[in-house]
């Protein structure tokens, strides 16, 4: 095969991978401005069964007519995750071992807290209360470690080096708001110490926790846009470059 040849079957397969990579960017960005909507549905219209302030969003599971609502959004934050790595991969970007390894983590603890809900009592209490409970701290450490973890494979590669620090912002961002997260449950889990009113503040936990969970779809939303834009970027450079050649080999 001579070298024009070869070159346009490898302009072929570079825009192959590059429309997959778009059609993913797109379904994951439909996938999680969805969710993005369900979850603000869920916080405006059950505020009266579960306080957005003080109540973690894993009660939602005892409100007729929102369980159906939240398993399904965390399971399709979980699918719109895959979708993105899988973007990415057709592109070739470097993720990095741990990072894949702790988006994984974060993919299976979403489904899990759906499989296992959480009881309905102060105290955990049943073995899926527990799973629930494991799960979901997971949640709250896995994505912004990944996150960090990603931007620093990210910042290394021209394309999405930009998008590495805005990343790397939200991540840290999400990392202060689990270890607040976690203060404000202090009373919850250690039951035995009597805190002092200054320092119980489950009164905004909840808040906390949907703050976190908002960064860290926002954080997925950086991803799908920026997967989004190169691979429509390559896209055109493909067409251009094809262009190009058959001007060449005109007669």
């Amino acid at each position: 095969m001579s070298a024009g040849g070869l070159s346009e079957r490898r302009a072929r397969w570079v825009g192959a991978f590059s429309m997959l990579a778009c059609a993913l960017a797109l379904l994951a960005l439909l996938i999680l401005v969805r969710s993005v909507f369900a979850m603000t549905y869920l916080n405006i219209r059950f505020a009266g069964d579960v306080d957005p302030l003080s109540r973690a969003v894993s009660y939602y599971v005892f409100v007729e007519n929102a369980a159906q609502t939240f398993d399904a959004t965390l399971v399709a934050v979980a699918v719109a995750t895959v979708t993105i790595l899988a973007g990415m991969a057709q592109l070739k970007v470097r993720l990095g071992a741990l990072a894949i390894v702790l988006f994984g983590v974060w993919c299976v603890a979403l489904v899990l807290c759906t499989l296992f809900p959480t009881d309905n009592s102060p105290r955990v209490e049943t073995t899926s209360g527990w799973i629930h409970q494991f799960a979901g701290a997971s949640l709250f450490a896995t994505l912004p470690l990944a996150g960090l973890a990603l931007a620093r494979s990210l910042a290394r590669q021209a394309e999405w080096a930009r998008v590495a620090r805005i990343l790397r912002g939200l991540a840290l961002g999400s990392v202060v708001l689990a270890l607040g997260y976690l203060v404000t449950r202090l009373p919850d889990l250690m039951m035995w110490w009597q805190f002092p009113g200054p320092l119980d503040w489950r009164a905004i936990s909840g808040l906390i926790q949907r703050a976190l969970f908002a960064l860290e779809l926002a954080m997925l939303i950086l991803l799908a846009i920026r997967l989004l834009r190169v691979s429509l970027a390559r896209l055109r450079a493909g067409r251009s470059q094809e262009s190009r050649e058959a001007e060449v080999s005109a007669p």
